[in-house]
């Protein structure tokens, strides 16, 4: 899927685009430019014109984490209708990580997953690993042990979820509530 990409001007003006090197040329050796890229043009244009958007629906932000410290990975999924949230849960996977903290990005993306078909609720899982989709729809080949273990537990429930790539650590409310929720996890605080 193509990316859009935009840019702020110090001047006040901005710049909506689906060409990389077109935005490149714009702020290469611009001073306060602020520059982006986005997977939706109403992401872009919501950046651009200050405003956050508010999430119409049912979407479940999963992440996960991993620490040296611990041989296990943290995961959490926060659900949120409406913009408000609704339900959440976190925790560490019950055996250790075999690939760090894509073990918890694919347990968290399960737990909600278990939580849409629960409820009988159809709903976007909001990820910022992009494993997570490409797993479940088929777009990657499930090689590893971790990734197989994923596909054999949303064989039946995936049918529930739709998925949206976000980008971490962007000021995402949601994703990085998320993201500290699966840390927590491992840190106990």
């Amino acid at each position: 899927m193509p990316k859009i990409y935009a840019a702020k001007f110090a001047d006040g003006t901005h710049w909506l685009g689906n060409n990389w090197p077109d935005c490149e040329a714009l702020v290469s050796g611009q001073t306060g430019v602020k520059y982006k890229s986005f997977a939706t043009m109403d992401d872009a244009e919501a950046w651009i014109s200050g405003k956050k958007q508010k999430l119409k629906g049912l979407y479940v932000y999963v992440d996960g984490s991993f620490m040296p410290h611990s041989e296990y990975a943290g995961w959490s999924w926060v659900a949120v209708e409406d913009g408000v949230e609704i339900a959440k849960d976190f925790g560490t996977t019950p055996k250790p990580a075999f690939s760090r903290n894509i073990d918890g990005e694919l347990y968290a993306a399960w737990k909600a997953m278990e939580f849409l078909a629960k409820k009988k609720r159809k709903g976007t899982i909001c990820h910022d690993y992009e494993g997570i989709a490409c797993w479940a729809t088929g777009q990657w080949k499930a090689n590893s042990t971790v990734s197989q273990i994923y596909v054999n537990r949303i064989a039946d429930i995936k049918i529930w979820a739709k998925f949206k790539k976000v980008t971490g650590h962007s000021n995402d409310e949601w994703n990085d509530k998320a993201d500290k929720l699966a840390k927590e996890a491992l840190t106990g605080t």
